[in-house]
């Protein structure tokens, strides 16, 4: 009987051993729950989200929906006429790289990012502008609670961010207090799509609908937010 369990035993050992050694080889964020920043709270990272308003004189709602070809019209946006708009936007006036590319028209971006967002997808800017100030603040409590690079979920979804900050702000070119100095890189690893964008876009996209134009690199174009963030759906998301 004494034979036959040691048999056994020197039998399972190696099994043992593996199991062992494969628990030991598992990274330990592997082996604990993913956090769920799905809920994340905005507020508390300094973001508050922009009410409505509707600009008396044009009629166009900063951080509220608009139509196309009210946008196509317009003569100023949050009192900065669009040819000042445009020349804070050039590159090496507002910042190096500028918000448009050296000819490109603000109103003819932001309107065919409008019909995209808003006419085809319908969607909401605003709704666009969440989810990437949430990365944002992602990064921000993964780096405060020293959890850099950690995957989490998000929507049902797998992601991790990555983040720089620079050592000056970058202020918003409609001067309406916004600024950010810090960029952030978005993968969502349960579809491979990925996504770098300034932590200034957001404010921009959520107050106007501005993406900034196909001439610069920093442009996100909604194309990709809908892509990383492919939960998104529209009433009538069509391409």
């Amino acid at each position: 009987m004494k034979t036959a369990i040691l048999s056994l035993a020197i039998s399972l050992f190696p099994l043992l051993v593996l199991a062992m050694l494969g628990t030991a080889f598992v990274p330990a964020q592997d082996r604990e729950p993913l956090k769920d920043f799905t809920n994340i709270k905005l507020e508390d990272f300094g973001i508050k989200p922009v009410g409505p308003k509707k600009d008396a004189k044009t009629g166009f709602i900063i951080g509220g929906q608009n139509a196309t070809e009210l946008i196509k019209g317009l003569t100023e946006i949050n009192g900065k006429s669009i040819a000042d708009l445009e020349k804070a936007m050039r590159p090496g006036a507002a910042s190096k790289a500028g918000f448009l590319g050296r000819d490109e028209k603000l109103l003819e971006v932001m309107a065919t990012d409008n019909q995209y967002v808003v006419d085809k997808l319908g969607s909401t800017h605003q709704d666009l502008a969440k989810h990437l100030h949430a990365m944002g603040a992602v990064w921000l409590w993964q780096l405060m609670n020293k959890q850099l690079e950690r995957e989490f979920l998000y929507h049902g979804r797998k992601f991790k961010v990555n983040g720089v900050s620079t050592f000056g702000f970058q202020d918003s070119p409609f001067d309406d207090g916004t600024k950010s100095g810090s960029d952030v890189t978005v993968h969502n690893l349960s579809n491979g799509k990925r996504l770098g964008y300034a932590l200034l876009v957001p404010y921009m996209v959520e107050r106007y609908g501005f993406y900034e134009g196909k001439g610069t690199t920093y442009r996100v174009d909604p194309r990709k937010v809908v892509e990383v963030f492919d939960f998104i759906k529209g009433k009538k998301k069509k391409d």
